[in-house]
């Protein structure tokens, strides 16, 4: 929250996607641009929730301000109900929500895994309700979560299994607890199991529909332990440590904390004590099976389902917290113990600043570009090294999407938009073939993600607006020295124009050179005809000057165009910001960007770029 913009991997992605739902509807070029290359798809998926979030806080804070928003709000959100599930186990816990923190600014948070911690938030507030149903469930208690279970859903699939998973343990270890006690079976399953049975339903078959259309995570990765694993959870490297920082420390002070809380509630209850022993068993079953399974999951379940190691990771430490509630140690301890955790907290955070304000001045110079870039363009950001504060492989290199959030500030589109590629958001690109696809030269579209990009770039000359080489100046020399480096050098220099660079040089901005007869300003290059009174407008040396450009999109009323032989004879209207003047007016003007272009005679129109999308050029005649 100190920096300009929230620095983590994905999150300028996230944003992208909330804002072209929010625009692609628009009435001007940035929004028939949007309609053009993408397509929303809002069916019910896991991945939506940090989605709509975003879409609703965009109109109130704009792109920067809804992010920030909203990571705000998943750090009160993970204290929150981590105070409220401690508290469902003993009142007296509330301050092992301190537990959170660490987890606050954590490994995955900086990777902008927005969902999967919105759907940790979920998965603790049905553990907290759930948790309070010792007596068996009413109407209202099982509507409810039925309904946090279906949120959670929405938000990511892999909390859900664990709060649908610990919400039927809790139910089988009460239903057993209620016979052994003397209970009737058909009583104690009606009392606990069969309420959460229903509850679990609703998105048990969301899951079920979604795995069906063959957009869930494919069955690959081979099962086994994993000691490095299990040692990198012990030591706290995860799932505490982003590797911005020297953090290893804070986060061994967290294990050490939360290890010596669990292992004092070890000791006997004392004599008139609440009575817990199902709840206890329930945490232990769940720690035990969830540890497990951490060391026994492989980190990947194919190529769309990453990072599960360190998604399991977050559920040990939260279920150890869980267990030291249920048998909390005195107000003294307590305190001390939230101090530790408040002070490891703060260690990590302040470790981290000195990268993180390193990352900002990078971000910041090439989101400074965007004022270079026409809106309504087509963007690519090729990227030849990592960040300054990228360790290496497994940590977050806040540089990777900003090209997305470069893309919104343009009011373009992202051809490196990576949510667009992917079935389980809710913006995807139009096609195939669309120009990812086209510029990618990896079949599986990780060529524009690599180091250095492996990508084709002549294979979008004509619809590819604007490319950004980033971090070229400070790669070294085997990047620097590749084929594909040269060739795309050899092609920007060839059929684009060097517009600006960043004040340390980290990124270049080029543009697509105009078609042959027009100036690089966009005004046509010809000897103007009829009558020589007429201005021939030159934009040169705005900053904003408009091109011509090859768009698909609605026809501009009130004008014929000609493309390629085809004639489009758009209905006759007005009020378009492409209009042809006032009928019956003796000079006819288009207003391109904002700059009335008077027409000398029907049928002439000075080579410029339309505000909407639309080409004007010399086969462009007014109607």
């Amino acid at each position: 929250m100190l920096f300009p913009t929230v620095l983590s991997q994905d999150g300028p992605a996230h944003v992208a996607g909330a804002w072209v739902l929010l625009h692609s509807g628009d009435d001007d070029a940035t929004g028939a641009l949007l309609r053009e290359h993408y397509r929303s798809d809002l069916t019910p998926v896991p991945n939506m929730l940090a989605t709509l979030l975003l879409t609703a806080l965009l109109p109130l804070a704009g792109p920067d301000g809804a992010e920030a928003l909203l990571v705000a709000g998943l750090v009160l959100g993970l204290v929150a109900a981590l105070a409220w599930v401690v508290r469902a186990l003993d009142r007296r816990a509330w301050w092992l929500a301190a537990a959170a923190l660490p987890l606050a600014g954590s490994h995955l948070v900086a990777y902008g895994f927005y969902n999967f911690v919105l759907g940790v938030i979920g998965a603790l507030l049905v553990l907290a309700v759930a948790l309070r149903r010792r007596d068996g469930w009413r109407v209202a208690g099982a509507a409810g979560l039925t309904a946090l279970l279906v949120l959670t859903w929405t938000a990511h699939l892999l909390p859900w299994v664990f709060a649908a998973g610990s919400a039927l343990v809790l139910a089988g270890v009460r239903t057993v607890c209620a016979v052994r006690g003397g209970r009737a079976v058909p009583a104690a399953v009606r009392q606990h199991a069969v309420p959460v049975l229903l509850a679990v339903l609703p998105s048990a078959a969301l899951t079920a529909r979604y795995l069906a259309t063959g957009e869930g995570p494919p069955a690959e990765g081979e099962i086994g332990p994993s000691w490095s694993r299990l040692g990198a959870l012990l030591i706290g490297l995860r799932p505490f440590v982003t590797g911005w920082g020297e953090e290893l420390l804070p986060a061994l002070l967290t294990v050490v904390v939360l290890a010596v809380l669990a292992a004092a509630a070890l000791r006997r209850a004392r004599p008139g004590g609440s009575g817990l022993g199902p709840e206890r068993v329930a945490l232990g079953l769940l720690l035990a099976g969830v540890t497990a399974v951490y060391w026994l999951t492989p980190d990947r379940l194919g190529e769309d389902f990453g990072f599960l190691a360190a998604r399991l990771a977050w559920f040990p430490p939260l279920l150890l917290v869980l267990w030291a509630a249920t048998r909390p140690p005195g107000p003294r301890v307590g305190a001390a113990a939230t101090v530790l955790l408040v002070a490891a907290a703060s260690a990590a955070a302040l470790s981290r600043l000195p990268a993180q304000d390193a990352a900002a001045d990078e971000v910041g110079e090439l989101l400074a570009l965007a004022e270079q870039i026409p809106p309504g363009s087509t963007i690519a950001v090729l990227q030849y090294d990592r960040s300054v504060v990228w360790p290496g492989t497994g940590s977050p290199d806040p540089l990777r999407h900003e090209s997305s959030r470069l893309a919104v500030r343009a009011g373009g589109v992202d051809v490196g938009h990576y949510e667009a590629v992917h079935d389980y958001f809710q913006v995807r690109f139009d096609g195939p073939p669309y120009l990812r696809q086209r510029l990618d030269a990896d079949p599986e579209l990780h060529g524009l993600e690599r180091i250095p990009p492996v990508v084709d770039l002549p294979a979008v000359r004509g619809d590819l607006d604007a490319v950004v080489v980033l971090g070229l100046d400070r790669a070294g020399e085997d990047v620097r020295r590749t084929e594909g480096t040269r060739e795309v050098t050899a092609e920007l220099r060839t059929h684009y124009a060097q517009v600006a660079t960043s004040p340390s040089g980290l990124a270049v901005l080029w543009r697509a050179d105009p078609p042959s007869g027009h100036t690089a300003a966009g005004g046509s290059a010809a000897t103007p005809r009829g009558d020589p009174q007429v201005p021939v407008p030159d934009h040169r040396g705005t900053a904003d000057p408009p091109r011509p450009r090859r768009r698909r999109g609605a026809p501009v009323p009130g004008r014929r165009e000609s493309f390629g032989g085809r004639v489009r004879r758009p209905q006759p209207g007005t009020g378009s910001p492409a209009d042809v003047g006032p009928a019956g007016s003796a000079a006819p003007e288009v207003i391109v960007a904002d700059v009335r272009v008077p027409v000398a005679r029907a049928g002439t129109v000075v080579g410029a770029a339309g505000s909407a999308g639309w080409p004007l050029d010399r086969r462009t005649r007014v109607a």
